[in-house]
């Protein structure tokens, strides 16, 4: 029996060390993972690059009020990361009307000798370089992981930081003509990094930016012969993505098709009368861009779409085309009260499953004819077994002490 005793005792103490030494963990791993978010301070130097805009690319000075003057703007920065400035700057020339759409690229000007690599890369970031050895352009990006599948190979920005601090020199001390302020434009050089192209020896300075501009991503899906994303510049033709899809296949409904934009609205488009005229009949262009889905039905069957799992009906859905998260729950008769309301699994007609996090009116994910919505049970704690497990632990952490005491 002491022997037995002395077991809970030492089992009762190793707990309270492992509960210990994961606390500490934590500690130190939480440490890690948020100390490499470094996050803008009064004093610091920001490198600010518009991207295609120049005469908006400038330095600016962190005050001692934690804002910034930019363009006649009074920002709050301190205390935030590089993409919530890149938001802040991003939604300040858009409201001032300045800029349409614009890429913003914000780096801190280290002292240190590095490079800041952006855009359409792997993994964004400022990478250390050496003033002995410095790098060329296609080092700088593959300090970052080399560039992602989106992007445009053609279209790398490298905006030098000397560039920008001499043309401000240049308009602080020449004022333009009617005494306002003249806004610095400094030249950003572009290059072709295409695998057909020479090799060109582009040296990369301290603190320049190089900016890998990203494709837009379209979708052609249903009866095409190659369907999947299409990578374009800017905006394309419906004709033109059913040609890089391969055409129809023999199955396709060739009256009708469904555009989806990137916010979930679909429209019918005629294939006979519309789909090959660069507007419709409200001249309007017709075109896809970065988002849209092009979807093209069969012409002998409507597929269903089915719903399972914690919804009030589920089953199947018989649609002629593809729908939105909402649509779909919608149709099945909404969320059951016991329905996960945050995560859910997309089973696709392929064979492939994905896990998805619902965000109600913001969620655009689609489902294809085919598909499957699964809604799982949200997770509930068993409140009687707790109690019974608490009371336990309590009764012999009690017996535990009292026998130590004596």
């Amino acid at each position: 029996m002491t022997c037995f005793l002395r077991s809970l005792q030492v089992a009762y103490l190793t707990s309270r060390r492992l509960q210990a030494a994961t606390i500490l963990l934590f500690l130190i791993t939480s440490t890690s993972l948020f100390g490499d978010v470094y996050r803008i301070k009064k004093g610091d130097s920001l490198l600010i690059a518009v991207i295609g805009q120049p005469e908006y690319s400038q330095s600016v000075m962190v005050r001692e009020d934690g804002r910034i003057s930019y363009f006649g703007g009074d920002l709050q920065v301190a205390g935030k990361t590089t993409e919530e400035v890149n938001r802040i700057i991003q939604n300040f020339l858009l409201k001032e009307s300045l800029v349409n759409n614009p890429v913003i690229m914000v780096s801190p000007i280290s002292q240190e000798n590095s490079v800041y690599v952006g855009g359409a890369v792997t993994t964004p970031g400022r990478y250390g370089i050496s003033p002995e050895t410095d790098i060329d352009l296609s080092r700088a990006i593959a300090l970052a992981g080399g560039m992602t599948e989106n992007a445009d190979v053609q279209q790398v920005q490298l905006i030098r930081f000397n560039a920008i601090t001499q043309q401000e020199k240049i308009t602080q001390n020449t004022p333009s003509e009617d005494g306002t302020e003249k806004k610095p434009a400094a030249p950003i050089e572009t290059y072709d990094l295409s695998t057909n192209q020479p090799y060109r020896d582009i040296r990369v300075n301290t603190n320049d930016l190089v900016f890998v501009m990203p494709l837009s991503v379209i979708e052609v899906q249903g009866e095409v012969k190659t369907s999947g994303k299409l990578f374009i510049r800017k905006k394309i033709s419906i004709a033109d993505a059913l040609a890089r899809a391969g055409g129809f296949t023999e199955a396709a409904d060739l009256t009708v098709l469904v555009k989806i934009n990137k916010e979930g609205i679909l429209t019918e488009l005629s294939v006979t009368e519309q789909f090959w005229k660069p507007t419709d009949k409200n001249g309007t262009e017709i075109s896809l861009s970065d988002g849209d889905v092009l979807f093209v039905p069969n012409a002998f069957k409507i597929e269903p779409i089915y719903v399972t799992g914690y919804v009030r009906t589920p089953g199947a859905q018989r649609v002629r085309g593809p729908l939105t998260l909402q649509k779909a729950i919608a149709l099945a008769g909404g969320l059951d009260k016991e329905a996960n309301r945050e995560k859910f699994h997309i089973h696709r007609h392929d064979g492939t499953t994905t896990e998805h996090l619902l965000k109600p009116g913001t969620d655009t994910t689609l489902l294809y004819p085919g598909d499957i919505l699964e809604i799982h049970k949200r997770f509930q704690l068993n409140w009687g077994l707790i109690s019974t497990i608490s009371s336990t632990v309590i009764a012999i952490t009690y017996f535990i002490v009292n026998l130590t005491g004596d």
